[in-house]
């Protein structure tokens, strides 16, 4: 999660203006004018006056495809600070947005209970555009289609960029039955005084309303508060998924609004002007234990080293009897990147829920307060040092290789550079060896659609490889981890962009 990194704007050695590149203008659909640019994030040169664009777009999509009643939430930066968006949609299937609710926080004020309508285009690759029409104000977004089910997002205005996702509703979990199970959640955003803020824990809904016992985590920008005893309420509205809760310890009162997506899963965000924190809750199954943690994950975290943006990612092998036995970490810490790090630990899961990881290795030990869940092992580091979040995912068995996971994909990137928060979203195809595709960039307003985008990749057996992507903005690189052959994590490893992301296939 790169929430934690949505309002920080300070890069060492990296000019704070981005450069603009043959600037061309044109207008798509119903949008605002979109200027093709090209930034000086980047570690390569411009190469020239002009941007290059992808070739007409194919492939299976169409207005079509988006149709139905939709949860959208995304995070990010206003240029005045933290901003997140939660909400319910119904898209029509040819390109109208013909109702829904959202709730809006930018962190001086909250709209609560918008109603939405818009417009949108689906263009054959599953990249799309949409205009969402509030009260509150109007939003575009830039989207690409994983399935009729699945998009990733970003905000895509001059004044703002976000990172989320939208993910189609079932409505027959609109019930408080819903509520009346175990969640664990993970949120992240600012305090009152902008800086990184992250919590975790879990939660028990009962009837009635109320939340009878939970535990939750804290780290405020390095205050760190763990195992506070957590208790509740609830309320579910109407036909959107649409209800609010409150979350209460000994620290205070936090209050939500929530959307559900299915029954085992709530996208988040906080109604109160400070702090803001936004994320997602998801069911925890079954018994807990050590046993949770087992055979070898994938993860990836984001969040802050003080005053410099920070992202990590890794694969290692947990026994499930409370042993890291291996493992291999990458880092990103303000610039400065660390790769193959070796990991060992230990962890330990109580039954509550809640549990602790500790990673070791030749830095020094990264503690975690942790929560399996059926989105992946919830993670919130604990350190005073590191305020950061994110999940560990399962791999699949078998060996990997750049052919398992060729095909068709979306991609979604969110972080920080010198000029403000970076988001991209691409539809590109991994052929075994090499990508090909479309990329859409807004990076801290500044907006670039459709650029043609290449590169090369390469995968070890165990998910962990390497790609490098190059387009009229420059070259990037990342370490990937694969999750499965479908789904591939990944942290940008250049000095002036740090960032991570997920690629699914579509």
């Amino acid at each position: 999660m790169l929430d934690l990194l949505h309002h920080l704007e300070f890069m060492p050695g990296v000019h704070p203006e981005a450069e603009t590149c043959g600037v061309e203008v044109s207008r798509l659909s119903n949008f605002s004018p979109i200027a093709v640019v090209c930034v000086s994030f980047m570690l390569a040169g411009c190469g020239g006056n002009s941007a290059k664009l992808a070739s007409p777009p194919v492939g299976p999509f169409a207005n079509a495809t988006f149709s139905g009643t939709y949860a959208i939430a995304f995070s990010g930066n206003n240029g005045g600070g933290f901003f997140a968006l939660a909400g319910s949609v119904q898209a029509d299937g040819n390109g109208t947005v013909t109702g829904g609710v959202v709730d809006i926080n930018t962190a001086t004020a909250v709209f609560t209970n918008q109603s939405v309508t818009g417009n949108y285009t689906v263009r054959p690759n599953g990249q799309a555009l949409a205009l969402l029409r509030t009260p509150a104000g109007n939003f575009h977004i830039d989207f690409v289609m994983i399935t009729a089910q699945r998009a990733l997002v970003i905000r895509f205005d001059n004044s703002a960029s976000a990172s989320g996702s939208i993910d189609r509703q079932d409505a027959t979990a609109f019930t408080a039955g819903t509520l009346q199970n175990n969640f664990a959640f993970n949120i992240s955003g600012v305090d009152a005084s902008g800086r990184s803020f992250a919590s975790a824990g879990d939660f028990t809904g009962i009837g009635g309303g109320a939340i009878s016992t939970g535990v939750q985590d804290f780290n405020d920008n390095g205050t760190v508060n763990t195992n506070l005893s957590l208790s509740g309420s609830y309320a579910l509205g109407a036909a959107s998924g649409r209800g609010t809760m409150t979350l209460s310890t000994s620290l205070g009162t936090l209050n939500f609004v929530f959307y559900i997506v299915d029954a085992t899963h709530l996208k988040l965000m906080e109604t109160d002007t400070v702090p803001v924190l936004a994320g997602d809750a998801f069911l925890q199954q079954g018994a807990v234990s050590n046993a949770s943690l087992s055979g070898p994950v994938a993860f990836t975290l984001g969040g802050a080293r003080g005053s410099f943006p920070y992202a990590a990612g890794g694969i290692v092998a947990a026994d499930g009897a409370g042993n890291i036995t291996s493992g291999v970490e990458d880092i990103n810490n303000g610039g400065a990147v660390t790769r193959d790090l070796a990991l060992t630990g230990s962890y330990s899961i109580a039954s509550n829920g809640r549990g602790t990881l500790a990673l070791n290795s030749s830095l020094g030990t990264a503690n975690f307060a942790v929560y399996p869940s059926s989105g992946g092992l919830q993670m919130l580091e604990v350190d005073v040092t590191v305020v950061s979040s994110g999940a560990a995912f399962n791999q699949q068995a078998g060996a990997f290789s750049g052919t398992s996971v060729a095909g068709a994909v979306g991609w979604n990137l969110t972080g920080v550079s010198s000029g403000g928060e970076v988001d991209q979203l691409s539809a590109f195809t991994l052929d075994g060896s090499r990508i090909s595709g479309s990329l859409d960039v807004n990076n801290a307003g500044l907006l670039s659609s459709g650029l043609a985008v290449s590169g090369t990749y390469v995968l070890a057996a165990n998910g962990q490889g390497t790609m490098t992507l190059q387009s009229s903005v420059g070259t990037q690189n990342f370490v990937i981890f694969a999750v499965s052959n479908g789904r591939l994590l990944f942290i940008e490893i250049d000095p002036s962009l740090i960032s991570e992301g997920v690629i699914e296939h579509q």
